[in-house]
């Protein structure tokens, strides 16, 4: 996935009353920092947020433009109104060329439909990987076919491509499972007796 650029500001009034006026006036409060670097306020406009955040998610990296500087950078956290759900700040780790990064990134599972069937389904249990690389080698998302299920009980982190990349470090445990083929016919029959069971009480 190609990176994203956004356009960013400097942000001058950081107090909480001036990033409640910038959320009214259309724009997201944010963060940049980074090991030996200062600290940057900034603000993005929202529709650009959002745009972003329809193909990106925390742990992808994308490109802000500030002014005539461009700075690569990590999604750290994404922090949303409890209620709203509308994004309220983003926190951006700064990349340095050459520098080691430790980041979570997302893991997708694709082809799904190759092995579900209606009485079995793609029952996922990890939905990201730990891991350590330099921003040259930092994939947006790691990417596994459910067609493992045919020959195997679980896809695990040791069956991702990455994990035989040399110039990434998995840090997550390799025997853990990303997703099984679950029976739906046995989750039903279970479902049921839980709730026979819940009538008696």
């Amino acid at each position: 996935m190609q990176k994203a650029v956004v356009m960013a500001e400097i942000r001058e009034n950081v107090k909480k009353k001036g990033a409640k006026k910038l959320r009214k006036e259309g724009y997201v409060p944010a963060i940049i920092y980074g090991n030996n670097i200062e600290n940057k306020n900034i603000k993005l406009k929202k529709n650009d947020v959002e745009r972003i955040l329809n193909h990106y998610e925390v742990g992808s990296s994308v490109e802000l433009n500030i002014g005539d500087i461009k700075t690569s950078v990590i999604i750290r956290d994404i922090q949303r109104h409890i209620t709203k759900q509308n994004i309220i700040h983003i926190d951006f780790q700064e990349l340095v060329k050459g520098e080691k990064v430790r980041v979570k990134i997302p893991i997708h599972i694709v082809n799904k439909t190759a092995v579900e069937s209606s009485t079995s389904v793609v029952q996922e249990q990890l939905n990201e990987i730990e891991i350590q690389t330099i921003p040259k080698y930092l994939p947006q998302v790691v990417e596994v076919d459910a067609e493992i299920l045919k020959t195997a009980d679980a896809i695990k982190v040791s069956d991702l491509d990455i994990y035989k990349n040399e110039n990434i470090e998995v840090l997550t445990e390799p025997n853990q499972i990303i997703a099984v083929l679950a029976n739906t016919t046995k989750q039903e029959v279970v479902e049921k007796e839980e709730e026979s069971l819940s009538d008696l009480y």
